[in-house]
């Protein structure tokens, strides 16, 4: 029986010359693969802005449970991207968090409530004309709190550090990689706890966000088993250089 659905694509990869792969983050069972026929002529271009990365779509698919690659019809986008498209540094914020999420989320059983976030906060940045500095922050923050590997802002106080591989907060004074150092671990438990009304209070320049954005890359990867490195990051940093 088809049932109607919503869900985020998460990466496209290619089958064969007549078909790809879609992953898709669906609202009713979190993560799924289907197999999208790859259409040609006048199509083609329908079927590339539907199945871009972080776009949002609403269909109708089979449910088998013990199938491995599903079937979709009906497919239509939830919504159209008005800004992240033509805006760079929107765009290639999205191309980050799509790379991001595509790792954290490949094997995410059924959550609703995360999957309607990421609709939300998809929906916000793209009309969002000032004050989304922090965005892509505050969202794996977020994300991360929703996969349960969040860091615990409870033990937070001041000057201290923060730990990557155990995921707390410590004293200062240990040197490492791993180790974010005092403003650094400051900046993580604020933004933690902010939202995306409040996230325009925390002050911070670019040098302050590339080095977040990859402290909590390494992050992902050391509690997210076969969690990789973040390609798209190099990229992002040029742009917002």
């Amino acid at each position: 029986m088809f049932i109607d659905d919503k869900g985020i694509v998460l990466r496209c990869v290619k089958y064969d010359d007549k078909s790809f792969i879609a992953h898709v983050f669906t609202a009713s069972h979190g993560h799924v693969s289907f197999m999208i026929n790859a259409s040609r002529g006048k199509r083609s271009g329908a079927n590339a802005r539907l199945f871009q990365p972080l776009s949002f779509l609403a269909f109708q698919w089979d449910a088998k449970p013990n199938a491995t690659l599903h079937r979709m019809k009906e497919v239509r986008l939830l919504f159209v991207q008005q800004e992240i498209p033509v805006d760079p540094v929107k765009r290639y914020v999205a191309m980050m968090l799509a790379e991001f999420m595509a790792h954290a989320l490949g094997g995410e059983a059924e959550n609703r409530d995360l999957y309607i976030y990421m609709e939300h906060s998809m929906q916000w940045f793209d009309a969002a004309q000032e004050g989304y500095a922090n965005f892509h922050l505050v969202l794996l923050l977020k994300l991360a709190r929703f996969l349960g590997i969040a860091p615990n802002v409870e033990e937070y106080v001041q000057n201290c550090s923060f730990d990557l591989t155990s995921g707390h907060f410590v004293s200062a004074g240990i040197a490492s990689e791993l180790m974010m150092d005092e403003r650094d671990a400051e900046l993580l438990c604020r933004l933690s706890e902010a939202n995306y009304a409040s996230m325009i209070e925390i002050a911070m320049n670019r040098h302050d966000r590339a080095r977040l954005i990859r402290y909590l890359a390494r992050y992902f990867s050391l509690h997210i088993p076969g969690f990789p490195a973040i390609k798209s990051l190099d990229i992002l940093q040029e742009v917002l250089g």
